[in-house]
C-alpha cells in the first residue's frame, strides 16, 4: 500500500534530489484508494501559457482556411467553374463586420501578457487528469519512460527522470493528504473537528483546481467563499492565542453539515479528474 512507503524516513541522497530538482512527490488519500503523484512550484512565465494556446489555434485556423480555399473539382478532376462564379458574384465582407470579434481576443491576449507572473502549481497531469500511482514503483517507470504531460515542462524534468528511484518517494507530512477524512471529520461538528486536517485539504484542493483547470473547484474555495472562510479561520486557531480563541467561537457558528456537504462536492468533482495507475 502507499501508506507504508511514506513510514520509513528519506536519506540524505533523497533530500537532495528533491531538493535540486524543485519537485515533491505528494500522497493522496481518496476514498478506498490512495497513491502517489508528483508536484513542483514554479513561476507562471517559466509555463506553457496563452500564448502557446493562441499559436496553436492560428495554425488549425489557417489549415483549414488553406482547405477551404482549395479549388473545388467536378467528378473529372476539373475545377468547378460554376462555384468560382458564384464566388465572384458574391458581395465582398466589410471589414467593420470582423472587428467587434477580433477585439475581445486582441484584449484577452494583450491582458494574459500584461498579467504580472505569479508562482503556480504544477501536477504530473495529462489532457486534465491527474495521474495517481498507487505504488511507487509505477510512478517512477512512468517519469522514466514519458515526457507528454504537465510536469514534462519544467527544466528540471530530463533530471529527474535520470535520477529517480523508488526509494526515493518518501513523502514528507505536508505533502501527504488524507481527503478521505475530511467529510467524516466535519461531520463530526465542532468539537471533532481537526484544523490541521482541513488546512492541508484547502491547500491541495486550490492547488489541484488550478492544474486541472477546474472552475467549479477553484471556485469553492476562492477568496471569499465559504469554504476559504472556514480555511482562515482554521488558520487562526492554529496560530493560537487570543484571536485563536475568538476564531474558535466563530467556528462554531459555522453549520457542520453545510460544511461536509460543501467539501464533499470538491472531493468528488477531484476524483472525477483522479487516473489512477499501477
Amino acid at each position: 500500500m502507499a501508506a507504508e512507503s511514506n513510514a520509513s524516513e528519506r536519506s540524505a541522497e533523497t533530500d537532495k534530489l528533491w531538493n535540486e530538482t524543485g519537485v515533491d512527490p505528494v500522497e493522496l488519500h481518496l476514498g478506498k484508494d490512495s497513491g502517489f503523484t508528483l508536484r513542483a512550484y514554479r513561476m507562471s512565465d517559466t509555463l506553457p501559457g496563452p500564448k502557446n494556446a493562441q499559436e496553436s489555434e492560428d495554425a488549425e485556423a489557417e489549415a483549414v482556411a488553406k482547405e477551404e480555399d482549395a479549388p473545388v473539382e467536378d467528378a473529372e478532376g476539373r475545377p468547378d467553374i460554376a462555384d468560382d462564379a458564384e464566388d465572384e458574384d458574391a458581395p465582398e465582407p466589410d471589414a467593420a463586420d470582423f472587428e467587434d470579434d477580433e477585439e475581445p481576443a486582441a484584449e484577452a491576449e494583450e491582458d494574459a501578457l500584461d498579467a504580472e507572473p505569479e508562482e503556480v502549481p504544477v501536477f504530473l497531469t495529462r489532457k486534465g487528469k491527474l495521474l495517481v500511482f498507487r505504488e511507487a514503483e509505477a510512478l517512477v517507470a512512468y517519469v522514466r519512460e514519458h515526457d507528454d504531460h504537465d510536469l514534462a515542462a519544467i527544466e528540471e524534468y530530463a533530471e529527474l527522470q535520470e535520477r529517480l528511484s523508488a526509494d526515493d518517494v518518501v513523502c514528507d507530512e505536508a505533502d501527504t493528504y488524507e481527503l478521505d477524512l475530511v467529510v467524516a471529520n466535519l461531520r463530526g461538528g465542532h468539537d471533532t473537528w481537526e484544523p490541521e486536517l482541513l488546512i492541508k485539504a484547502a491547500e491541495v484542493g486550490r492547488d489541484l483546481g488550478y492544474a486541472l483547470k477546474n472552475d467549479s473547484i477553484v471556485g469553492s474555495l476562492a477568496s471569499g467563499s465559504p469554504l476559504d472562510d472556514l480555511d482562515e479561520a482554521f488558520r487562526v486557531v492554529v496560530e493560537g492565542g487570543l484571536r485563536g480563541k475568538l476564531a474558535k467561537r466563530r467556528l462554531r457558528k459555522n453549520d457542520a453539515q453545510q460544511a461536509a456537504i460543501a467539501w464533499r462536492g470538491v472531493i468528488a468533482k477531484v476524483n472525477d479528474h483522479v487516473e489512477w495507475r499501477g
